[in-house]
């Protein structure tokens, strides 16, 4: 299995606040691992009230200015002749990052969609708090209408919503349902997340389901609807330590990936090309 991952697009950095390394410590390791490609993709940052109200680790949009741009346009420089480095950020889809989203697309390879908030009245609140049924179909409209901006190239953990739910019902199906139909309609990518693993494993979320091992993300049953729809889906790492690229999780991902007869991409039209 290992020789057939040769890309991630889905990297974080020690900007985040929750990660280690810098672009050139995950650059050295993709191009030791023999990968083609690797997209640096860390938490945008929000404006300073919303980050005041969240509380969200991440960068500072001055940090994105005055040290994250630099640092990725130095790594694509050095090692243009060794491999693909793209530029990336993962951000959510919310009315107050609208003033950045233009900034970020200009300046940037990619942006991949990475909903861990949802707005919900006034308020706002995380993908990782227990979600009523209203609050999941929340999330999958808030993911919808991110994909139909077109700026997304990538939907990072698309079935996040899972987090914490064990029983899969009509309400996770609804909300399934809309975020690949939305998807396969705009030619967008649908990732599998090989963190959703680690994390599982790591807070003993994993659990069996028909003899077989299932995650609340990536969760098996969302991925079988994608592969009935013919979606474009990838599996990336979404690492946050450069050992984390094509680790054991890693591995167990692809595993699932295979026993499961899932197709997947490593390449990104218009960016691979």
């Amino acid at each position: 299995m290992q020789e057939k991952i040769k890309s991630n697009y889905h990297t974080h950095t020690f900007l985040c606040k929750h990660a280690l390394g810098d672009s050139e410590d995950y650059v050295k390791r993709a191009i030791m691992l023999g990968y083609h490609t690797i997209a640096i993709t860390d938490h945008g940052p929000f404006p300073k009230f919303l980050q005041k109200k969240l509380n969200s680790r991440r960068m500072s949009i001055e940090q994105y200015n005055e040290v994250y741009l630099d640092m990725l346009e130095m790594s694509v420089q050095k090692h243009k002749n060794e491999i693909l480095v793209l530029k990336g950020i993962e951000i959510e889809y919310l009315p107050e990052l609208e003033m950045y989203y233009d900034k970020f697309l200009s300046e940037l390879d990619l942006m991949i969609l990475g909903q861990h908030y949802i707005k919900v009245g006034e308020t706002h609140k995380s993908i990782y708090a227990p979600l009523s049924k209203d609050d999941i179909l929340l999330y999958a409209k808030t993911v919808v209408d991110g994909i139909k901006t077109k700026m997304f190239k990538i939907v990072a953990h698309p079935e996040i919503y899972c987090w914490n739910i064990e029983k899969w019902d009509d309400t996770c199906i609804k909300a399934a349902n809309m975020i690949i139909d939305a998807a396969v309609e705009n030619d967008v990518i649908l990732e599998i997340n090989a963190n959703g693993v680690r994390n599982s494993f790591y807070q003993r979320k994993e659990f069996y389901q028909d003899g077989m091992i299932n995650f609340p993300y990536p969760r098996r049953e969302f991925w079988e609807i994608a592969k009935e729809k013919n979606a474009l889906i990838m599996i990336n790492d979404d690492a946050h330590a450069p050992n984390r690229l094509q680790d054991i999780y890693t591995i167990k991902t692809y595993e699932y990936v295979l026993n499961n007869g899932i197709k997947i991409i490593d390449r990104i039209k218009g960016l691979n090309d």
